[in-house]
């Protein structure tokens, strides 16, 4: 292994929690040689750079903090990033199902009031669409619009 690519990696993972599909494409682009690379997958995992379930809790936590996100976006973008099928399980553990509900009002409720014009329907299919390309699921969109118009 080579120390000044091991060292970029370790930097690279330092910087901000990676995914093995990140840490590939990172590979790639510096050019390591493709046998090589489970060897430095295997060091930056043993010495603590390298932790895909800590990746996907600070993952989904952040994405839902931060950017509103709702549980369908986040699968779609952890699927999207080669994430394990059973890690994607344990990814709801640390949301509170009544914090998921509360952002989805808070959501809602400011897409309704930046809507100036259009009919009462037209606003309700914009508060939807809305929702729903945050990744909230469908049917939890349903029942806060109705409460709503």
């Amino acid at each position: 292994m080579d120390s000044k690519v091991l060292n970029q990696l370790a930097r690279y993972c330092a910087y901000q929690e990676r995914c093995i599909s990140e840490i590939k494409q990172k590979m790639k682009d510096l050019l390591v040689d493709e046998s090589d690379q489970p060897n430095y997958l295997t060091w930056l995992a043993e010495n603590n750079y390298l932790n895909e379930s800590r990746f996907v809790e600070i993952f989904v936590r952040s994405k839902f903090n931060q950017k509103n996100w709702g549980r369908n976006k986040i699968m779609f973008e952890l699927k999207k990033r080669g994430i394990p099928e059973s890690m994607l399980v344990h990814a709801w553990e640390d949301l509170d199902e009544t914090e998921y509900i509360e952002k989805l009002k808070k959501i809602i409720h400011k897409k309704k009031a930046e809507i100036k014009t259009g009919t009462t329907q037209q606003k309700y299919q914009k508060c939807y669409a809305f929702a729903l390309s945050k990744g909230y699921e469908s049917s939890l969109v349903v029942a806060q619009l109705k409460g709503l118009f």
